[in-house]
């Protein structure tokens, strides 16, 4: 399952996780989703760089990079609270309301994410 992509370590881990919320993503019900909706982009820093990949819930799909539009809620945050948000082992609000992720855009809505991106 896993991309050949070997060139960073630390690239290769952050796809294998988004490969894992694109098999999550698989498996809930799409109807739900589109009825949630919204493009959601996800930038994790790791020292200077930066890695994006994308939540299209109007499409139900997940995919690397930035998406043509302007995403409904952007979300910044480092590589160790992405882990952290997507493994379950720290509660997004806790993590947004602690200042360790920036949120822009429709909060209330990224707030729901939660059955998309948490990894069981």
């Amino acid at each position: 399952m896993g991309a050949s992509h070997s060139d960073h370590g630390s690239k290769a881990e952050k796809a294998d996780l988004v490969g894992k919320i694109k098999a999550r993503l698989a498996s809930v019900d799409p109807n739900k989703a589109r009825a949630l909706g919204g493009v959601f982009l996800f930038n994790i820093i790791k020292g200077t760089s930066v890695y994006s990949w994308t939540l299209d819930l109007n499409k139900v799909t997940v995919y690397e990079g930035e998406p043509d539009a302007d995403p409904d809620t952007t979300f910044t945050l480092n590589e160790h609270y992405f882990k952290q948000l997507v493994t379950g082992r720290e509660d997004a609000r806790v993590i947004m309301q602690a200042g360790r992720c920036s949120v822009t855009g429709d909060i209330m809505r990224a707030m729901q994410l939660e059955p998309y991106i948490k990894l069981e």
